[in-house]
């Protein structure tokens, strides 16, 4: 599943060769100096902001019913300062504890815990998404893919804009990731259950464990919500195949087929580990209690 594009491509072309239609003009107009600032600010239009283009380059929002506010936000974060755009990171402790705190209305803020500190953002993935998702909705994404009985041609439909976070019992930053949440799944998965558990989810306690009941053997991320081995069981994992758990985005993850898949972790369970002291190895088929979830839905 790592290499499936996350919804369908736009792409714009521009080039030396290219020349719009209608026009009879066949050589390129000169590049834009001082002179353009000039005239521009003549005709009464400012010149281009050069720092907003790299905050817009660089941070992709979707068309989702959230991306709209979450840039707000994350211009709220910065002072609605360009210059300030390399602050809006997904590995930006002072940022992300910033966008927790606004996201949730002040319900809740970063400080000491006894244990970890989980928060899913809904729609917080907003900003940090792949270019492929430029004029399309991040959160009700269309394409095929895999079960992990293995059927395939079905239509899956994901959740492609939810942000998850991980902090210490201090308040210090551990690790976060975007994550991919399937809502459908032709013949396999409805969305009015993958809502059920999702929506059970705050302030539920947090475990790990390792599955090896699939031919791809990952370690989950589980929560207590009272709907596993009854109406459904969703783990968040690595990006793989699914029946309905969520994956954790990682780049780094290898292909379906990769006979490395089975033995990679994502980024995110590794931080976990390391700063619970725990080795990859070490665990096992029992859940280890690592801190309670809270959810937070960006309006």
């Amino acid at each position: 599943m790592s290499n499936r594009p996350p919804g369908p491509l736009c792409v714009s072309e521009l080039g030396l060769d290219w020349i719009d239609e209608g026009t009879m003009c066949l050589s390129r107009s000169p590049t834009s100096g001082p002179l353009g600032v000039l005239t521009s600010m003549i005709l009464g239009a400012a010149p281009p902001d050069p720092y907003m283009f790299k905050y817009n380059s660089e941070h992709v929002y979707s068309t989702s019913p959230e991306a709209s506010t979450k840039r707000a936000i994350d211009l709220k974060i910065i002072g609605d300062d360009y210059k300030r755009g390399h602050e809006v990171r997904i590995d930006n402790e002072v940022y992300l504890k910033r966008l927790i705190e606004i996201s949730s209305g002040g319900k809740y803020s970063v400080g000491s815990s006894s244990a970890l500190q989980f928060f899913i953002i809904r729609g917080g993935a907003e900003g940090f998404l792949p270019t492929s998702m430029l004029g399309v909705d991040a959160s009700n994404v269309v394409l095929a893919g895999a079960t992990t009985s293995g059927a395939s041609s079905l239509t899956f439909r994901f959740d492609d804009n939810d942000l998850l976070v991980v902090f210490d019992s201090a308040g210090t930053l551990v690790s976060s990731a975007r994550l991919e949440r399937p809502l459908f799944i032709t013949g396999v998965w409805s969305q009015k259950t993958a809502d059920k558990v999702y929506n059970n989810w705050a302030d539920k306690e947090v475990f790990i464990y390792r599955n090896s009941n699939f031919d791809i053997p990952y370690l989950g991320l589980g929560v207590k919500d009272g709907f596993r081995g009854k109406t459904a069981t969703v783990d968040m994992h690595k990006q793989e195949a699914t029946n309905g758990c969520i994956f954790i985005v990682d780049p780094k993850t290898p292909a379906i087929g990769d006979t490395n898949l089975g033995k990679f972790e994502p980024k995110l369970i590794k931080d976990i580990l390391a700063k619970t002291g725990t080795s990859v190895a070490a665990v096992g088929s029992k859940q280890i209690p690592l801190g309670l979830m809270r959810v937070i839905e960006i309006k």
